[in-house]
């Protein structure tokens, strides 16, 4: 308890949380199968899940999916998308290790910017379909022009005037999506300028 219990809880509740996340199981399969090549092993298994969940929230959305168990797992792709930058970017002790390579420095940005822009796809997924009557659509009806916008818009703290929030509960999820992305815009890219290493 020298670290104080603040501290002591807060870092054993985060180690917990990444048992419970998803990219873990794939990352731990892909070592089980290739333990000779670790590094290659959990580069594959983490680009296959960001591709599979990907395909996954535009599968529902293509299908028009609307449906209490299919938005349950998109929330917890977008609150385990932000707990894994969270973890790997400011929390893991591996950051101590400020020297990277340029290709390991692109790829950090590279899937950065992919979770950014899959938290921005999956908040309009869920303005267009199962939360759709929370907001007044110009054309009146949601379209994947305007809620991708809306929630692009919203990112970077701008208004959209093709889409207004007419509830509370539509209001509330333009302020989850507004706090996430200047969580992960600020804090996490703040720290994620690693150093390179030199000869």
């Amino acid at each position: 308890m020298k670290k104080g219990i603040i501290y002591s809880f807060f870092g054993w509740l985060i180690e917990c949380l990444r048992y419970l996340n998803l990219v873990e199981l794939f990352k731990f399969i892909g070592v089980k199968f290739s333990p000779n090549n670790r590094i290659t092993a959990l580069r594959f298994s983490v680009d296959l899940f960001i591709i599979l969940k990907w395909i996954f929230i535009s599968i529902i959305w293509c299908l028009n999916v609307k449906n209490t168990y299919i938005n349950l797992i998109v929330w917890y792709l977008i609150f385990t998308n932000v707990y894994t930058y969270f973890y790997y970017h400011t929390w893991d002790k591996n950051i101590n290790k400020a020297e990277f390579d340029f290709d390991r420095i692109k790829r950090r940005f590279l899937n950065l910017g992919l979770s950014i822009a899959y938290n921005v796809f999956s908040f309009a997924y869920l303005f267009a379909q199962p939360f759709s009557n929370n907001f007044k659509w110009n054309n009146g009806s949601s379209t994947f022009q305007d809620s991708v916008l809306y929630s692009l818009a919203n990112s970077f703290t701008t208004t959209y005037e093709s889409v207004e929030t007419m509830t509370s509960v539509g209001q509330r999820l333009t302020l989850l999506e507004t706090a996430i992305s200047f969580f992960f815009l600020t804090i996490i890219l703040s720290n994620s300028i690693p150093q390179v290493k030199t000869d």
